[in-house]
C-alpha cells in the first residue's frame, strides 16, 4: 500500500470517527432539548385545564368529563381528571361509562407528586393507550374538589424528530466521506510534489555522493535538517548577542516599523521615558507623548535633520535623540541622557567665571595701588601706606582665593588623603574656635560651645578642622554684632552629627538647593566686603563627602542658621574624591 492510499485512509478513518461523534452528540442534546419541551408543554396543557375546570364550576362526572374533552381537543393531549381517591372522574379519551375500567390512579408517580404540592412528572407505557406516554398533573387545589389534573402525550412524536435527525446526520457524513476523500486525494497528490521537490532539493544540498533510492532520500533529508539545525543555531546565537547588547546598553533604544509603531524598547528607553511594559504595537505618539521626538522621526524620514536634543517632559531630563533609517522602511531611534553633562558644562562656564572675576578684582586692585605709588605716591607716606595696605589685602585674598582652588583641586583629583583617627571632638572645637576668636571678638560675638568632653569621633584631623573652621568663619562672619555662635555635637548609633548654630539673617529657603555650589554667594556684593572667597563651602561639601557623612542647612527659630554636618564614628578609608554638586556660601 503507498503512502498516498495510507494518507487517504487515514483520512477518511478520521472524518468517519467525527461523523459517528458528531452525530451521537447531536442526537443527545435534540432528545434532551425535545424532552424538556414536552415537559414544560404538558404542563402548560395541565394548568390551562385546571383553569377551564374551576371556571366550569363542574362537579357531576358528565361535566367533569366534558371539561377534559374539550380541554384534550383544544391542546391534543390526553387530559386526566383524578380524584383524592384515585379514581379518575374524567378523561378525554374515554367515556363517562368507561371510566370504571381505568382502574386507581393513587399509585401513579405524577400523580401522588401533584397531591403533595409538586409538578408530578413520569415516562412509562401506558396500559390503556397502548403507547409510551409523557405525563405531567398538577393539583387543582379547592378543597371541595380535591383533584388532579394530568395531561400525557405519547413519546412516539419525540422518537420520530430523532429519526429524522439521525437520518440527516448519516446522510450528511456520507456526503462528508465522499468530500473528504476527494480533498485526501487532491492534498496528497499536492504533498506528494512538495515532497518530490524536497527530495531534489536536499540531494542537492547533500551533494552528488549522496546515494539514490530510499535510503539516499533519507541521507539526504538527514543532511539538509542538520544544515538547517546549524543555521537556526547561528541565528538564535546572533540574536541572544543582540539581545544581550540591547539590554544592557546604558543608551535607550526604540526601533520603529515602517508605520510608526513600537517594536522593540530596551530598559535603559523604559526608565528613561517611564513607559510600561505593554508599549509594543502602540505607535510612537502612544506610547511616548513627546512632540519634538515625533518631529525628529518624520524629518529623519525625509532626510533631514537626524538628531535632536530636547527637554523630557515632566522629569527634567535633558537628552539627545538620533534617528536612523532602516532598509525595511523602519527607523531605530537611540536617545542619551546629557543631562549630567551639561550640567558640567554649566559648572565648567561659571567656574571659569567666577574664577576670572575673583581674580580680576584682587589683581586690578593691585595694580592700581602700584600704578599709583610709583606714579608719585611713595612721597606722601600716609597715602603711601594706605596703598600698601590695601595690596596687602587684596594680595592676602588672592592668596587664600589660590590656596582654597588648589584644596578643591586636590580633592577632586584624588590627592588628599584621609587618615582617620580617635579625636576628642570638645579639644578640636576649642583648637577651631581659638582660630576664629579674634574676628569673633572684633564683633563682640559669643562663642558657645554644648558637646560632652568625653566624646570622641573617627576622623581625619585636618579635614575635620578645616570643616570646622570654614563653617564657624562664616557663622562668625554674617552674624551681626553681640551675636552668638554655638557649636553641638552629640553621638547618635554610628555617627557624630556637628552644628554650627548662628543667630544673624539667616539663608532664604530658595538658596538652600545651591548654598554648597562653588562660588555661589547669597549676596555677592556684601561677601566681596567681606573678603570671602565662596569656595568654603564648597569645600566643606567635598570634605564631608570624603568621610563618608552628609552635609545640609536648615533654618533657626526666629532668626538665624544651622549648618549641621554628620560623620560617621567608622567612615571609609578612602582618599578625597569628586564629589560633584558641591555648593557654597563664604
Amino acid at each position: 500500500m503507498g503512502n498516498r492510499s495510507k494518507l487517504m485512509l487515514v483520512t477518511l478513518g478520521f472524518v468517519a470517527v467525527v461523523d459517528v461523534l458528531v452525530g451521537v452528540y447531536l442526537e443527545r442534546e435534540l432528545r434532551a432539548s425535545l424532552e424538556a419541551d414536552m415537559w414544560a408543554e404538558l404542563e402548560r396543557h395541565a394548568r390551562s385545564a385546571a383553569e377551564m375546570l374551576v371556571l366550569s364550576g363542574a362537579t357531576d362526572p358528565a361535566s367533569v368529563d366534558d371539561v377534559a374533552d374539550r380541554a384534550g381537543r383544544a391542546s391534543s393531549a390526553r387530559i386526566s381528571i383524578v380524584d383524592r381517591i384515585g379514581d379518575v372522574v374524567g378523561d378525554s379519551e374515554f367515556a363517562v361509562g368507561e371510566l370504571g375500567s381505568l382502574g386507581a390512579h393513587d399509585d401513579r408517580p405524577e400523580i401522588e407528586a401533584a397531591f403533595t404540592g409538586h409538578v408530578g412528572q413520569s415516562m412509562r407505557f401506558s396500559e390503556s393507550i397502548g403507547e409510551e406516554m409523557l405525563y405531567v398533573a398538577v393539583a387543582l387545589h379547592e378543597p371541595s374538589r380535591p383533584w388532579a389534573v394530568r395531561a400525557a402525550l405519547p413519546i412516539g412524536r419525540m422518537q420520530a424528530t430523532v429519526g429524522n435527525m439521525r437520518r440527516a446526520i448519516a446522510v450528511a457524513g456520507v456526503i462528508s466521506l465522499v468530500v473528504a476523500a476527494l480533498l485526501a486525494s487532491l492534498v496528497s497528490k499536492l504533498i506528494a510534489t512538495t515532497l518530490r521537490s524536497v527530495v531534489t532539493t536536499a540531494q542537492a544540498v547533500a551533494g552528488p555522493r549522496t546515494r539514490t533510492g530510499e535510503e539516499g532520500v533519507r541521507q539526504s533529508l538527514s543532511q539538509m535538517a542538520a544544515e538547517l539545525e546549524k543555521a537556526l543555531g547561528l541565528l538564535a546565537a546572533e540574536r541572544n548577542r543582540f539581545e544581550a547588547v540591547l539590554q544592557t546598553m546604558d543608551q535607550a533604544v526604540l526601533s520603529l516599523d515602517e508605520r510608526h509603531r513600537v517594536r522593540t524598547v530596551n530598559p535603559a528607553a523604559r526608565r528613561l521615558l517611564n513607559l510600561r511594559h505593554d508599549v509594543e504595537g502602540q505607535t510612537l505618539l502612544e506610547a511616548v507623548r513627546i512632540p519634538a521626538l515625533k518631529e525628529l522621526v518624520e524629518e529623519a524620514e525625509i532626510g533631514r535633520s537626524k538628531s535632536r536634543e530636547f527637554e523630557i517632559p515632566g522629569v527634567g531630563r535633558q537628552v539627545e535623540a538620533r534617528a536612523t533609517m532602516q532598509g525595511n522602511g523602519g527607523l531605530v531611534v537611540v536617545i542619551i541622557d546629557v543631562t549630567e553633562i551639561r550640567r558640567l558644562e554649566r559648572i565648567r562656564r561659571d567656574f571659569v567665571a567666577n574664577v576670572s572675576h575673583e581674580l580680576r578684582t584682587p589683581i586690578s586692585v593691585i595694580r592700581a595701588n602700584t600704578e599709583t605709588l610709583l606714579s608719585g605716591g611713595l612721597d606722601e607716606p600716609e597715602r603711601a601706606r594706605q596703598f600698601v595696605e590695601a595690596v596687602l589685602r587684596h594680595a592676602e585674598r588672592l592668596g587664600r582665593l589660590v590656596s582654597d582652588l588648589l584644596d578643591i583641586s586636590r580633592i577632586e583629583a584624588g590627592r588628599y588623603p584621609l587618615v582617620p583617627t580617635r579625636l576628642n571632638v570638645a579639644d578640636t572645637v576649642d583648637h577651631v574656635l581659638d582660630s576664629v576668636e579674634v574676628d569673633a571678638t572684633a564683633k563682640d560675638v559669643d562663642l558657645e560651645v554644648d558637646i560632652d568632653d568625653d566624646l570622641t569621633v573617627s576622623a581625619d584631623r585636618k579635614a575635620l578642622e578645616q570643616i570646622l573652621i570654614n563653617l564657624v568663619g562664616n557663622a562668625v562672619k554674617y552674624t551681626g554684632e553681640h551675636g552668638q555662635v554655638t557649636v553641638t555635637a552629640q553621638a547618635n548609633e554610628d555617627h557624630v552629627r556637628f552644628e554650627v548654630i548662628d543667630d544673624g539673617a539667616g539663608i532664604d529657603p530658595s538658596h538652600r538647593e545651591r548654598i554648597f555650589e562653588r562660588f555661589y554667594r547669597v549676596d555677592p556684593g556684601r561677601s566681596r566686603d567681606m573678603g570671602g572667597t565662596g569656595l568654603g563651602l564648597s569645600i566643606v561639601k567635598h570634605l564631608v563627602d570624603a568621610m563618608g557623612g552628609q552635609v545640609g542647612v536648615e533654618t533657626r527659630s526666629p532668626h538665624g542658621s544651622i549648618f549641621w554636618f554628620i560623620v560617621p564614628n567608622e567612615p571609609v578609608a578612602r582618599s578625597a574624591s569628586d564629589h560633584d554638586g558641591a555648593r557654597g556660601r563664604s
